[in-house]
C-alpha cells in the first residue's frame, strides 16, 4: 500500500514541459510525412496556450539547422490566450529521414522561465 502511494505521487509530481512558465502546446511534435526536394517549404503552427495567472513571453525561438526557421510574436501573451510559432522548413538540400528541434526559451511576469523543445519530423525525398 505504501509503494503504490509513492508511486503514485511520484507519476502526479511530474512535470510537463511549460509548466514552469505556465503553458501548453497543442503538440509537441509535429511529422510532416513524406516532403518533396523540390517543394518550397513547408510549414506548421504550434499553438502555445498561457494556463498559468502572469502573462508570459517568448524570449526567443532558435532552431538547430537554417533550414528550420521559428516565427513568433514578441508580446507577452495574456492568461486564458493563445499564441502561435510557426516553424517553416526548407527541403532543398535535404535527404532521408528529418528530426528538427526548436528552442522556445519563456519569462512569465513572476519571472519565472524555462526552455521548451519544439520538433518537426518527417523523409525528404527527391
Amino acid at each position: 500500500m505504501t509503494m503504490c502511494l509513492l508511486l503514485c505521487a511520484a507519476a502526479g509530481a511530474r512535470r510537463t514541459p511549460g509548466d514552469k512558465a505556465g503553458v501548453t502546446f497543442d503538440n509537441m511534435i509535429y511529422d510532416f510525412g513524406t516532403i518533396k526536394q523540390t517543394d518550397d517549404k513547408v510549414t506548421h503552427k504550434f499553438v502555445m496556450t498561457v494556463t498559468g495567472d502572469q502573462p508570459v513571453a517568448i524570449i526567443s525561438a532558435t532552431a538547430n539547422c537554417g533550414c528550420t526557421t521559428p516565427k513568433y510574436d514578441r508580446k507577452p501573451v495574456k492568461p486564458g490566450t493563445t499564441s502561435d510559432i510557426t516553424v517553416s522548413f526548407i527541403p532543398k538540400g535535404q535527404r532521408g529521414e528529418i528530426d528538427k528541434t526548436v528552442r522556445v526559451r519563456l519569462k512569465n511576469g513572476a519571472g519565472k522561465s524555462e526552455t521548451v523543445n519544439l520538433r518537426i519530423t518527417g523523409v525528404v525525398v527527391p
